[in-house]
């Protein structure tokens, strides 16, 4: 998701550099060779949203990603996999990313309470699913995300990331620069002035 808080205010145009970098990323960082993106909107509907989403979804529909543009996705299609790469601005992926960190914390705690109140004899085997399903989704097991579109690479990892975290965070920035994703977001971007007017700007 681009973005998740690093820009509350985006252009039109720098949503679209958002989808273009996301598409990158995951073609780059996940091996998909073609990555599909999603807007983020109050409806799946063409003419939905603000103008800024109206504008986006031009840039896309008239750009060399429109066979990736799937067009609008809701909040309800984050965790369905419904699109490889979701754009929305800061405030928006900021809010939702909080969110979801809430909502699965609070669902863990439900359903921890609720099987230490039921269970007896499969107590034991109940925490420990628990455990290893908080582990595989702890943050620190990713280390951070990478800002993207800057000259250089940053990860932004968690305020309270200890060992492990840092140590992931370095091992992806490791990889970012091995993959050589900058030169390459500079690349696309620049093969497509006519729509972002400063060409290379965003990266």
């Amino acid at each position: 998701m681009l973005d998740v808080g690093a820009n509350v205010n985006p252009k039109a145009e720098q949503l679209f550099q958002y989808g273009l970098m996301g598409e990158i990323y995951a073609r780059l960082m996940f091996n998909k060779p073609k990555p599909t993106i999603g807007l983020m909107n109050v409806g799946s509907e063409e003419g939905k949203g603000n103008e800024l989403v109206k504008q986006t979804q031009s840039l896309f529909n008239n750009s060399p990603l429109r066979a990736n543009y799937l067009g609008n996705i809701e909040g309800r299609d984050i965790h369905q996999g419904v699109a490889d790469v979701i754009v929305t601005d800061g405030f928006v992926g900021n809010v939702v990313l909080k969110v979801c960190e809430g909502l699965f914390d609070f669902m863990i705690k439900m359903v921890a309470q609720e099987l230490n109140e039921t269970l007896v004899s499969e107590k034991d085997l109940a925490k420990k699913a628990i455990h290893t399903l908080i582990s595989r989704y702890d943050y620190s097991a990713f280390g951070g995300a990478p800002l993207l579109g800057i000259d250089g690479i940053c990860i932004i990892s968690h305020g309270s990331s200890g060992e492990r975290a840092i140590s992931n965070a370095l091992a992806l920035a490791a990889k970012l620069a091995r993959a050589g994703i900058n030169s390459q977001i500079v690349q696309e971007l620049d093969q497509i002035p006519s729509l972002l007017g400063a060409g290379s700007s965003g990266a």
